[in-house]
């Protein structure tokens, strides 16, 4: 079925699956938040739940480039020139087929995880799946809207991490609203830097998604609005865990990860000046994700300590 057109560089460019290895930092922190505040973690669950987030991701993001060329109303410019379906020539038909694919292949790893878990884990899927697919899909789609920004950042920063520590915990600690407010904390500064690159993202498309009638955050903000929220949030998800720190919900270490700040802010610097997704975006991309690596990864240290 995908044979004729499906290449590894097709594929490697329409599932982004070079963004996917992130999905693993989300679980790191998951689950040392699960063994730091509840003492357990059921690690084949956590690995039923990564593999299926992570083909998951694959399937969003391959159904993203689908409906936004089914949606795209710059037919000349977007759809032909820069969505992959119309520069590299695809079949739109297999394009779809391809996502709906990779859905239901990440279903067979959620159906075990919910089996082995509960129904809190079956809803907590459900609400997953019905942002990623609706992201795009539909006919008012979430990227075209002025919350996309907040429902990503939410969806990936924190949702998944709430999931984790929920199927880290199964059976051995029951899930309380303090232990869902603590992971909140512990998730906002991801959730704050990972909005602030995703309305960057829109930031830098703004032109091109107002020609497509896609309305997010950026559209009413305006550029330089859109830059004073980043760097807003910047500072205030760059130094929360230290608010965290103080409030004892993390442990003492991960105070180093403040001071990544002015190496984002520096790192970033060329975006706040010019919005391009070309040439200056990357470097968003790059100062944040040394973030999204450094926080868990000394949260696990502090929670090994």
């Amino acid at each position: 079925m995908f044979k004729k057109w499906l290449t590894w560089p097709v594929f490697y460019e329409l599932t982004e699956i070079y963004t996917a290895p992130l999905n693993i930092m989300w679980f790191v922190l998951g689950s040392a938040i699960a063994q730091y505040h509840l003492g357990t973690v059921n690690w084949l669950n956590v690995a039923l739940c990564l593999v299926s987030v992570f083909i998951f991701d694959l399937a969003v993001n391959v159904s993203d480039n689908y409906y936004d060329y089914r949606h795209a109303r710059d037919r000349e410019g977007y759809a032909q020139k820069t969505n992959p379906i119309g520069r590299l020539k695809l079949p739109v038909a297999g394009v779809g087929r391809l996502a709906l694919s990779l859905y239901l292949i990440s279903l067979i790893p959620g159906i075990w995880l919910v089996l082995r878990t509960g129904w809190l884990v079956l809803v907590l899927g459900l609400v997953g799946y019905t942002i990623g697919i609706f992201y795009t899909a539909g006919p008012h789609p979430i990227n075209a809207t002025p919350l996309c920004e907040t429902v990503v950042a939410l969806a990936i920063a924190f949702l998944i991490e709430l999931t984790c520590v929920v199927v880290s915990t199964y059976g051995q600690q029951p899930l309380t609203w303090s232990i869902v407010g603590t992971t909140f904390l512990l998730c906002l500064p991801l959730t704050l830097i990972f909005f602030c690159l995703q309305l960057a993202n829109n930031t830098a498309d703004r032109d091109e998604d107002i020609l497509n009638h896609r309305y997010t955050l950026a559209y009413y903000l305006g550029k330089r609005g859109s830059v004073r929220l980043i760097q807003a949030f910047l500072v205030i998800g760059g130094v929360w865990p230290l608010v965290n720190v103080l409030l004892g919900l993390a442990p003492v270490v991960t105070i180093w990860v403040v001071l990544l700040l002015p190496i984002m802010w520096q790192g970033m610097r060329p975006f706040f000046a010019v919005q391009d997704k070309q040439k200056t975006f990357i470097t968003t991309v790059k100062s944040a994700s040394l973030f999204f690596i450094l926080y868990p990864v000394l949260f696990v240290l502090g929670t090994w300590l």
